[in-house]
C-alpha cells in the first residue's frame, strides 16, 4: 500500500533538540516542528530531503532562552540565526528541488 503525503496526508512533525545538533530526514511533502523548543544552547539542525518535489514548504519555530545560535546543514540553507532572550522567532522554506532555502526573513513573533 501507498504512503499518502501531505497535504492528503499528514504533514511531517519535526523534533529539534534544546541545545546541540538534530538531524532529520524529511520524506514528507509539508514538514515542521509542532512541538516549539526552547533553546538552552547553540543547537545545529541538519536537514536530508528525500523523495520531496520542488515547492515542499518546511515551517520553523524556536523559542531562546538568552542569544543561542541556531545553524542551519545539509540539504538545508540559511545564514545563522542569533536568539534574543526569551524570545520566539520563525522562519519558513521552500525546498528548490536540491535544497530547503528561506522564503522570507526571520520572523520575531514575541
Amino acid at each position: 500500500m501507498a504512503t499518502i503525503k501531505a497535504p492528503f496526508g499528514e504533514s511531517q512533525d519535526l523534533t529539534i533538540a534544546a541545545t546541540g545538533a538534530t538531524a532529520v530526514t524529511i520524506t514528507n511533502q509539508v514538514s515542521g516542528n509542532q512541538t516549539i523548543p526552547t533553546l538552552t544552547g547553540n543547537a545545529t539542525l541538519t536537514v536530508t530531503a528525500t523523495g520531496l518535489t520542488a515547492g515542499a514548504p518546511l515551517s520553523l519555530v524556536i523559542k531562546t532562552t538568552a542569544e543561542e545560535t541556531f545553524t542551519f546543514a545539509g540539504d538545508i540553507v540559511a545564514p545563522v540565526v542569533t536568539g534574543v532572550a526569551g524570545k520566539t522567532w520563525s522562519q519558513s522554506f521552500v525546498f528548490n528541488g536540491t535544497k530547503f532555502y528561506p522564503s522570507g526573513a526571520k520572523i520575531q513573533v514575541d
